[in-house]
């Protein structure tokens, strides 16, 4: 079902959302749950997600699950950009957080 560009999570990329909110609890600044999870539904090499609190809304990319090639699905190398293009003074979304390994939700995001 779609809600504004989103479907409920596809089960290849369905994650511990308890898990997300735990992390993001002691990570990401002013955060406070509960934590709705619900996936964009244009496809997205690495797929992404729209995270939405009683006090607003963040948006999550991940790396797909399975055996990834070298250099692909880089969501660090997307974030290091991102921050980088915020310290020089463009309009980008802002970084709360970057996780790099897989023991949260499974994957990099």
């Amino acid at each position: 079902m779609t809600r504004g560009g989103t479907i409920v999570v596809r089960d290849n990329v369905r994650f511990d959302v308890a898990a997300l909110e735990r992390w993001m609890a002691v990570h990401v600044e002013g955060f406070r749950g509960p934590l709705d999870v619900a996936q964009f539904s244009s496809w997205q090499s690495n797929p992404t997600f729209r995270l939405t609190t009683p006090r607003g809304a963040y948006v999550m990319r991940r790396q797909p699950g399975g055996q990834l090639l070298k250099g692909t699905h880089a969501v660090d190398r997307e974030a290091r950009v991102m921050q980088a293009l915020e310290g020089a003074g463009f309009p980008v979304p802002h970084v709360h957080a970057l996780r790099t390994d897989t023991s949260v939700i499974g994957a990099w995001f």
